[in-house]
């Protein structure tokens, strides 16, 4: 197999190009491998789904209206975690403790009610947020420069 046919069939394994990775941690800035964000962000892709965030109340948390959660179904659940569950058509997002033998389920959103049960495996759980994605975009309605 020729050169050209090995880049064409690498090209093709994917359904997009992975882009280059730049890593500025050490002593010197170096270009080090390509960044396949599917594989960055996602460890159990069966067990993985996006949900885009629609609720401008969670700025605290950092999380934006327009974001997009990556929610990993899980088992087991570690005090801190951000968590979502299912009411009706909707997500939420609460952040889980423990607190007197009981679990706690914190609403990120203030105009949402904590949950406390001794038992969360009967809640609609999602699953665990383990990465956000966050699109950083210019305000339409400001002033522009010239340089």
């Amino acid at each position: 197999m020729n050169r050209t046919d090995m880049i064409a069939q690498n090209d093709m394994a994917f359904s997009y190009h992975p882009m280059p990775f730049f890593n500025d941690v050490g002593e010197r800035f170096t270009f080090s491998k390509k960044l396949d964000l599917n594989l960055y962000c996602i460890k159990r892709p069966q067990q993985t789904c996006f949900i885009r965030v629609t609720n401008p109340n969670m700025l605290a948390w950092g999380i934006e209206q327009g974001d997009m959660l990556i929610v990993e179904k899980n088992e087991q659940l570690c005090s801190g975690d951000l968590v979502v569950l299912k009411s009706g058509s909707e997500f939420h997002i609460y952040e889980f403790i423990t607190y007197d033998d009981e679990f706690v389920f914190m609403a990120l959103d203030s105009k949402m009610q904590n949950i406390k049960t001794k038992n969360w495996a009967n809640l609609p759980l999602v699953g665990t947020v383990t990465n956000t994605i966050h699109q950083i975009q210019s305000k339409r309605n400001t002033l522009k420069f010239a340089a």
